[in-house]
């Protein structure tokens, strides 16, 4: 009988052990971060739901829709299949998008936000991750966002959010700057800095899929620093 319990542990411990290495979330979930074809993007917020509003960037879902659809755009060019889970100012459900990112088979899930703090002083890049599976892709574009001149990097880091955890492929989500913090409230307005912004974005998925070196950014990137507009700020046209 004890041989038997021993063979048993023998059998089921390594088994535990694996199971760990894994990371959090990782049950139930596919890995397609280096197979992928098709990303599904989530323009934060819409509809009735405005999100973060402020004096210096305006409200956020219009400026994560027009980014959302920036990175749609050169995604599409960068021949990846594409689905936005909103493509106007409409309000959807969060079990909602984590759906439409499920339905699609052999996928990456990005969701586009905008941060905010009652310290108008706070600003910087973030990316979160729920399932460890989802970590590298988190990582890429956090750097890619960071290499903007004047950036501030606020980390990479593990999220409970609900499009995150109910998600079956890689998902994140990223915070493109604080729309409470003069600077980048003000660069959040600026049509070419949201370009920037999509475009770091896409340089980083693309890359994620087939390696360093072969994303070919579009000509309206070269847009200005982190909080500094080449122009005077004017409301974007589109909003999430």
């Amino acid at each position: 009988m004890p041989r038997v319990l021993g063979r048993i542990c023998g059998f089921i411990l390594p088994c535990l052990l694996a199971a760990c290495a894994g990371g959090p979330g990782v049950s139930g979930k596919k890995n397609t971060s280096k197979s992928f074809t098709t990303v599904v993007v989530d323009a934060g917020h819409g509809g009735k739901d405005t999100g973060a509003y402020r004096r210096y960037g305006g409200a956020e879902k219009l400026a994560t829709l027009d980014v959302a659809k920036r990175l749609d755009r050169k995604l599409r060019e960068s021949q990846f299949k594409t689905v936005m889970t909103r493509s106007s100012d409409v309000f959807v459900e969060l079990d909602q998008r984590a759906a439409i990112g499920n339905r699609q088979s052999n996928s990456i899930f990005v969701s586009i936000h905008f941060n905010d703090s009652r310290r108008r002083v706070i600003r910087g890049f973030e990316t979160y991750y729920n399932s460890s599976i989802s970590r590298e892709l988190a990582d890429r574009i956090q750097r890619k966002l960071t290499s903007i001149r004047g950036s501030a990097n606020r980390g990479v880091h593990v999220a409970n959010f609900r499009v995150l955890r109910l998600a079956n492929y890689p998902s994140v989500l990223v915070e493109c700057g604080f729309l409470s913090n003069r600077r980048e409230g003000g660069s959040a307005r600026d049509s070419e800095y949201r370009d920037l912004l999509a475009d770091k974005i896409a340089e980083a998925i693309v890359e994620q899929r087939y390696g360093s070196g072969v994303y070919q950014a579009s000509a309206t990137a070269a847009a200005p620093a982190a909080g500094n507009p080449a122009a005077a700020p004017a409301p974007a046209k589109v909003k999430n």
